[in-house]
């Protein structure tokens, strides 16, 4: 069963709605501990997350949520200074090129910007966003809302996966190690295809630039009001294209 997705009429914008919720911890630079338990995952610990999530240290994926260690690739790096030395560093799709692939500064911080996974069938559809994308959810439980940044790729999975700074916004206080915490209501998104590339969010991403671009897209299609009534059609679902 796919997703349902309305476009507005110039595909600057399409709408869908989700009961799905998942958070994610990467790129906060406190997500990961090398000092926490390797296979248990307790409701708390050093990192904001457990290296199971990360899928370290038995895991074949980890690097894909770990940065590599330069002088010892078998290892995740560790940080040398800062804040929170000693802990992983953790990565997202979106970065920074321009800045070290081992500082945390290099990603987005899950913990301080409100960022959307897009499942990889969507994330590789034509049309469907890209990173650095920006968009708008709205909470129709509680009304809150909060712009958002697309951030990361996930595995094909529901739609609904997104940062700790996101389900903050949207009344939840979550915890991404057991999943608790998270808002109660329908999650309904805007998301504006293309928009990153000319969106003036800054690095690191500035929360009042996110809004104000964020909302400028939203009112320019419709604002709130159209978002409510567009990601609440029961439309045919939407398929990806088979790559």
């Amino acid at each position: 069963m796919g997703t349902a997705v309305t476009f507005n009429g110039d595909r600057s914008a399409y709408y869908l709605a989700s009961d799905t919720k998942l958070v994610d911890a990467d790129g906060a630079p406190n997500a990961y501990h090398p000092a926490d338990a390797p296979d248990a995952c307790p409701d708390s610990g050093l990192g904001i997350d457990c290296l199971a999530s990360a899928g370290y240290p038995g895991g074949s994926w980890w690097r894909t949520v770990l940065v590599a260690d330069p002088d010892d690739p078998a290892r995740p790096a560790v940080q040398r200074d800062g804040p929170y030395k000693g802990y992983f560093v953790s990565m997202t799709s979106l970065r920074n090129t321009a800045l070290g692939a081992d500082s945390p500064a290099s990603y987005v911080d899950a913990a301080r910007t409100p960022y959307l996974v897009l499942p990889a069938p969507i994330y590789r559809t034509d049309g469907m966003g890209e990173m650095g994308d920006i968009g708008w959810a709205i909470n129709l439980d509680n009304g809150r809302s909060t712009p958002f940044v697309i951030a990361d790729e996930g595995p094909v999975e529901p739609f609904g996966e997104a940062s700790v700074a996101f389900w903050r916004a949207l009344g939840g206080m979550p915890n991404p190690r057991n999943g608790d915490g998270l808002p109660d209501g329908r999650i309904a998104y805007a998301i504006f295809p293309g928009s990153g590339r000319d969106a003036a969010i800054g690095w690191p991403i500035n929360h009042d630039a996110l809004v104000r671009e964020a909302k400028a897209r939203l009112n320019a299609a419709g604002g709130a009001a159209t978002l409510r009534a567009c990601a609440g059609k029961t439309s045919p679902a939407w398929e990806p294209t088979a790559q």
